[in-house]
């Protein structure tokens, strides 16, 4: 199970894919409600009640795309790497964001908000009302579609693609420039930290004034190995021994350990590597 959510899926960085995945679901959503009528809605009556109904999808696709904008923010935060478990939750939180504006859309055009005094208690009981036992249905209906279109107009990026980072020391010009799969590990030695990283087929090795604390909050992808060691995954060639003696291999016979605590989360990210 935590090998599926932590596997990586495709992610859509780009406005004009976003722009058609936003004007689909809320089509859709239209569609669903116009020919449909599910939740009562074919009980309503108004002169203009499709362009009513259409205007759900109208205030969903606007909500989706402004989410759209804001997940890429989320995604450059975790380099790159979107799984699974991150799809997941950014549909949960495009439900939850899109319910209120959607709901008051329902209660201007369906139940004439301004028409009655509703107090602030029965305008909230209604609207958890609603997420329960409308917006929840509606939104499980669309999962299919929103999973479908973010994969199929969404990219995957590989080690190629991979943007080269900066990692700076405490002192003024310690400052190294590499690609995110060109780092081995990082080993911690008193105030300083040893960078270990390839370059042009060798392996190199630079010195900064820091920690590894503050190493791993600007690398996040780096993870602990060892209390002394942050490691980079994507290079580990193979990890030898058990959880009391374990150590982490990487090309040219390197070697460095890997404690008991770790082992389990190295083995986990090792075993859904891409």
């Amino acid at each position: 199970m935590i090998k599926f959510f932590n596997r990586k899926v495709p992610f859509n960085l780009g406005l004009k894919n976003q722009i058609i995945i936003a004007i689909l679901l809320g089509s859709i959503l239209a569609l669903v409600l116009i020919f449909l009528e599910p939740f009562d809605t074919d009980g309503f009556e108004a002169d203009n009640k499709h362009l009513i109904f259409a205007g759900f999808g109208i205030v969903f696709s606007t909500f989706y795309l402004v989410n759209s904008r804001v997940e890429i923010l989320w995604f450059n935060s975790l380099n790159k790497n979107w799984q699974v478990k991150h799809e997941i939750f950014a549909f949960v939180i495009l439900v939850l964001i899109s319910s209120v504006p959607i709901h008051f859309y329902n209660q201007v055009f369906l139940n004439e908000l301004f028409s009655h005094n509703y107090t602030t208690y029965e305008y909230v009981k209604h609207g958890a009302w609603f997420f329960r036992n409308s917006l929840i249905p509606i939104m499980l209906l669309l999962l299919p579609f929103y999973l479908y279109l973010r994969n199929k107009f969404g990219i995957l990026p590989t080690a190629e693609k991979l943007e080269k980072i900066e990692i700076f020391g405490a002192n003024k010009g310690e400052k190294l420039e590499v690609k995110e799969d060109q780092i081995l590990f990082v080993k911690s030695s008193e105030n300083y930290v040893e960078i270990f990283f390839k370059k042009d087929g060798s392996i190199e090795q630079t010195i900064f004034r820091n920690t590894l604390s503050a190493i791993n909050e600007k690398v996040p992808f780096l993870m602990y190995c060892h209390r002394s060691y942050l490691v980079n995954t994507r290079n580990i060639k193979q990890i030898k021994g058990n959880s009391q003696n374990a150590k982490i291999k990487f090309e040219n016979d390197l070697e460095i350990p890997l404690s008991n605590t770790h082992y389990k989360d190295v083995k986990t990210a090792l075993s859904v590597r891409p």
